[in-house]
C-alpha cells in the first residue's frame, strides 16, 4: 500500500514537472515569434520607407537631368514655338521635382522609420540636400524670368552650380539606402537564423526534459500494466499456491490438446488424480503443514510426468493430467503408475514423516463425445472405482468401472 501511494506520488510530481517544463517551453516559442514579429514588423516597415525613398530619389535624379536637358532647349530653340514647349517642360519638370521634394522632406520629417545616415544627407553637412534643391528651385527661377545673354549665364549657373551638386546629393543617398536596404536584409535575416536557432533549442530542450521522460514514464507504466497484466492473468488462470494450472486453464487448455492429439493421430488421455490420506495430515497437523504436502505431491507430479504433459489442480487435493502422446490407456497407465509408487513414498515436512497415496483414473477421449465433460466424468468415474478398490492405485474406465458408479448411483438415489 506503501509503495503505490510512493508510485503515485512520485507519477503526480513528474506529471508536474513535464506541465511547467511544457509552458515553459510554449513560452519560449510564443515569446521569440512575438519578438520576431515585432522586429520584423518594424525592420519591414524601415524597408518599406527606405524603398519608397530611394525610388523618391532615383525619380528626382532622372528629373535633374531632364531638367538640364529642356533647359538646354530653350537656349538652343530655332524658334519661338520649339522654346515655348521647352519652357513649358522645364516648368512642369521642376514642378514635379517640387512634389517629389515636399513628399520626400514631409516622410523625413516622421524620420521613425529612416535612419540617421539618410537624414544627415537631406538635412546636414556635407551633402544638404534640401537646401541644395532650394537652391536649384531659386536658380530654376531665375533662369525663367530673364532671356537672351542673360539667360545663358543663368544656364551656366543651373547647371554647374546647382544641378551638378544636387546630382551629387542625390547620388548619396541612393548609395546609403541601397546600402540601408542591404542591412535590413541582413538583418532579417539574422533575426530569421536567431529565431529557428531559438526554436530548434527549445524543441531540443522539450526533447530532452519533456518528450523523452514522458516516453520513458509512457514505457516503465506500459511495461508496468503489460506485468500487472500477466500477472492478473497468471493469477486468474493457475493455483495459488502451487502455480499449476487450475480448472479454468484447464478448460481452455483442453480443445488445443484435442486438436494436437487429432493432428499427431493419437487421442487425448486425462489422469485424474486424488490424493490419499491426505485429510487426515490436513486435520491433525494444521493446514501450513497440508499446504506443503500438496507442494510436496506437485514436485513429484513435476517429476514423474514429462515436460509435455499439462498438469492442472483442480480441487483441495484434485490433479489432473492432461497429455496427447501416451497412445492410450496403455501408456497412460505406465505413466499413472510411476506417480502412484513415487507419491507412496513417505517423506518429511518439519520433522514430521508424512505418507500419503494417490488414486488415479485415466479415460481417453471418444470421437462420440459431444464436449469434454464426457472424458472427465468418465476420468472421474475411473478414479472412484480406484477408490472403492482399496486406493493407491490406477484404474482405466471400464465397463466394471461404469457399472460400479451406476450401482452407488442407484444406492444414493434410493
Amino acid at each position: 500500500m506503501n509503495e503505490a501511494c510512493i508510485d503515485m506520488q512520485t507519477d503526480k510530481r513528474v506529471a508536474r514537472r513535464i506541465r511547467f517544463a511544457y509552458v515553459v517551453a510554449l513560452s519560449v516559442i510564443a515569446v521569440t515569434t512575438v519578438l520576431a514579429f515585432i522586429v520584423e514588423h518594424a525592420m519591414m516597415d524601415r524597408f518599406e520607407a527606405s524603398s519608397a525613398a530611394l525610388n523618391t530619389v532615383s525619380e528626382q535624379r532622372t528629373l535633374s537631368n531632364r531638367v538640364a536637358l529642356f533647359a538646354s532647349d530653350v537656349l538652343t530653340a530655332r524658334n519661338a514655338m520649339v522654346e515655348e514647349i521647352a519652357t513649358a517642360n522645364l516648368i512642369e519638370t521642376t514642378q514635379n521635382m517640387r512634389v517629389a521634394h515636399e513628399n520626400m522632406m514631409h516622410r523625413i520629417g516622421g524620420g521613425e522609420h529612416l535612419t540617421p545616415e539618410i537624414k544627415a544627407i537631406f538635412l546636414d553637412t556635407p551633402y544638404a540636400l534640401d537646401r541644395k534643391f532650394q537652391r536649384f528651385e531659386k536658380k530654376i527661377d531665375t533662369f525663367l524670368a530673364n532671356d537672351g545673354e542673360a539667360q545663358k549665364a543663368r544656364y551656366n549657373a543651373v547647371y554647374f552650380e546647382t544641378i551638378g551638386p544636387l546630382g551629387s546629393s542625390l547620388d548619396a543617398a541612393v548609395h546609403q539606402l541601397e546600402a540601408d536596404a542591404r542591412n535590413d536584409v541582413t538583418r532579417m535575416r539574422e533575426v530569421r537564423f536567431t529565431m529557428a536557432a531559438v526554436i530548434m533549442v527549445t524543441l531540443i530542450a522539450e526533447w530532452l526534459f519533456i518528450f523523452r521522460p514522458l516516453a520513458l514514464t509512457v514505457e516503465q507504466k506500459t511495461r508496468a500494466l503489460e506485468e500487472a497484466r500477466k500477472t492478473v492473468t497468471h493469477a486468474a488462470m493457475h493455483d495459488p499456491l502451487t502455480d499449476l494450472p487450475n480448472r479454468r486453464m484447464l478448460d481452455t487448455f483442453l480443445p488445443t490438446m484435442l486438436a494436437q492429439g487429432q493432428r499427431m493421430g493419437k487421442p487425448l488421455t486425462i489422469c485424474h488424480l486424488d490424493l490419499d490420506r491426505f485429510k487426515n495430515i490436513n486435520d491433525t497437523l494444521g493446514h501450513s503443514i497440508g499446504d506443503k504436502v500438496l507442494l510436496h505431491a506437485t514436485t513429484v507430479l513435476r517429476n514423474a510426468t514429462r515436460e509435455s504433459d499439462f498438469i492442472a489442480r483442480v480441487g483441495g487435493d484434485e490433479f489432473v493430467i492432461v497429455d496427447c502422446t501416451f497412445g492410450g490407456y496403455a501408456g497412460a497407465q505406465v505413466m499413472a503408475d510411476r506417480i502412484v509408487e513415487r507419491m507412496s513414498r513417505p517423506f518429511e515436512i518439519d520433522g514430521h514423516v508424512c505418507r500419503i497415496g494417490a488414486s488415479i483414473g485415466v479415460a481417453v477421449y471418444d470421437d462420440k463425445d459431444h464436449d469434454f465433460e464426457g472424458i472427465m466424468c468418465r476420468a472421474d468415474i475411473a478414479l472412484y472405482y480406484a477408490k472403492e478398490l482399496g486406493r493407491n492405485q490406477t484404474q482405466t474406465y471400464s465397463a466394471a468401472a461404469q457399472a460400479a458408479f451406476d450401482l452407488r448411483v442407484a444406492g444414493a438415489a434410493a
